[in-house]
């Protein structure tokens, strides 16, 4: 045996994925150790657990250090609704074996189950973890979804129990994946199904706008992304105006099912916290600003100039490319259900808007009032961020505008604050109680503050219905937190 085709001289220490997934085409990733110069690595794919028969398909890649020893490659020549499974070598070294399924054809009347999470704080204190064990991306595996969204702060690189302060390098970066892969719960999911993989804040810092980052720091923490997850970095919508051409994909499962996976950090324009003085609540009517308990924290209207910024339409949250490729999209679908991948929360809190949706108020209202005018309907918002359950309809706005034009499910976190611990640490009990007085005002449709959660979307196409419901770290389904004996789980459509 040749030195080179020594046992053991390559591994493959974290794991494997496979991503980006359509009817013809599939990213399988891995990464490698134990080479000291670019060298061979090939995968191979069969549609049998046994690895035997005719390969189905079969790629090569040479890492390198530039890409941090990162293999990533587009397997063509697919399928529809067929699974595979793959394995990467090199000699006699060989990786764990993955397996994904592609999607059945787009004309093809197909039932749909996937589960969708985020936020996920790999750092340590004392070598624990100290909000958990990723334990609901277990039992998301446990649902056997077609696939499973990975949508966004897939590593908090400004984690405060980062030693040494926020990521600022790209080994810094890269050194946050290499953790997040250390846990075993994660790993399994990714080499069990596919993941559509999704940037928010914390894979660069915190609330950034793609418009004010630093340059570096954007692109080493777009990189390190890149190069750690089975994205595809071919066919982005080009936009000069962007920190990064902004990663935006469609992909249809069937004839019933497509997603629309946006990127909401990259080209969008700077917030206008500061323009508003950091006013809590600036878009609440000034009768419910005077009114108890809000006027314990704001004064009768926000500061001149606070609203006008807010909605200024100048002010972008998708860049012109991206947002005319998505109306373009949506106007075309073909699907019963269009649901929109977000990584910012579309429906309204009336609290500390800036970094949502809400806080970019003209470009809101004209996604919104462009699905109801063009009558798009069933469009169902998909989004994590906000460390909590929140199920509602969304409409341009509760006291002025109140018909419903989409719904949206709010889930997560798998491991950081919930969206409850951080309200208390920001302004007490005192706060919590105002902010869930505000969430009854909108009508929230059911609602758990303090659960680590994932998604999960069973579509029926003979039915017509998509099924969306926010479950726990042992996969049950979240009782709203205000009213016992509701579940937060609804059914939209047909």
């Amino acid at each position: 045996m040749s030195p080179s085709a020594a046992f053991g001289q390559v591994t493959f220490p974290d794991g494997v994925a496979s991503g980006d997934v359509t009817q013809t085409r599939a990213i399988v990733w891995t990464r490698v150790a134990g080479l000291t110069s670019p060298q061979q690595i090939k995968v191979e794919g069969w549609t049998n657990s046994s690895l035997t028969g005719p390969k189905a398909f079969k790629g090569k890649f040479k890492p390198t250090a530039a890409r941090d020893w990162t293999v990533k490659v587009d397997v063509t020549g697919l399928k529809p609704a067929t699974q595979y499974w793959y394995q990467f070598k090199k000699d006699n070294d060989a990786s764990e074996v993955g397996t994904f399924k592609t999607p059945p054809a787009a004309n093809s009347a197909s039932n749909v189950e996937f589960t969708y999470s985020g936020d996920s704080d790999a750092f340590k204190v004392g070598g624990v973890n100290p909000f958990n064990d990723w334990e609901t991306l277990s039992a998301a595996q446990g649902e056997n979804g077609d696939f499973f969204v990975y949508l966004g702060d897939t590593i908090y690189s400004d984690s405060s129990n980062r030693p040494g302060g926020p990521a600022t390098t790209l080994n810094d970066y890269r050194d946050a994946y290499k953790l997040q892969r250390t846990y075993s719960n994660l790993t399994n999911l990714l080499k069990s199904t596919s993941t559509y993989a999704l940037m928010d804040d914390h894979e660069i810092q915190n609330d950034y706008d793609g418009q004010t980052v630093d340059p570096a720091r954007y692109a080493a923490g777009r990189q390190a992304f890149l190069e750690n997850n089975p994205v595809r970095e071919t066919g982005l919508p080009h936009d000069p105006s962007c920190a990064g051409d902004p990663l935006y994909r469609t992909v249809k499962w069937g004839s019933e099912t497509e997603l629309f996976i946006t990127d909401q950090r990259s080209c969008r324009s700077a917030d206008v916290a500061a323009a508003c003085a950091g006013d809590l609540g600036p878009t609440l009517p000034p009768a419910v600003r005077s009114s108890f308990p809000f006027s314990l924290f704001l004064s009768p209207s926000p500061i001149p100039g606070c609203l006008a910024a807010i909605n200024d339409p100048n002010r972008t949250m998708l860049g012109p490319v991206q947002k005319a490729q998505l109306k373009n999209d949506l106007l075309n679908s073909t699907a019963q259900h269009k649901l929109i991948i977000s990584e910012l929360a579309w429906q309204q809190f009336y609290a500390l808007p800036y970094d949502r949706w809400e806080g970019y108020g003209a470009e809101r209202s004209e996604m919104l009032n462009f699905i109801r005018n063009n009558g798009i309907e069933n469009v169902a918002f998909l989004t994590t961020d906000n460390h909590g359950t929140l199920q509602n309809q969304v409409s341009i706005d509760t006291f002025s505008d109140p018909t419903p034009i989409a719904n949206e499910t709010i889930t997560g976190p798998i491991a950081t604050n919930t969206f409850q611990n951080e309200v208390i640490n920001v302004a007490g009990p005192l706060g919590l109680f105002v902010f869930n007085t505000t969430l009854n005002l909108v009508g929230i449709d059911c609602r758990h503050l303090d659960k680590y959660s994932y998604g999960h979307i069973d579509v029926n196409a003979g039915a017509g219905t998509a099924t969306v419901s926010s479950r726990d770290s042992a996969g049950a389904v979240i009782e709203d937190q205000n009213v016992p004996g509701t579940f937060c789980s609804q059914v939209y459509g047909p």
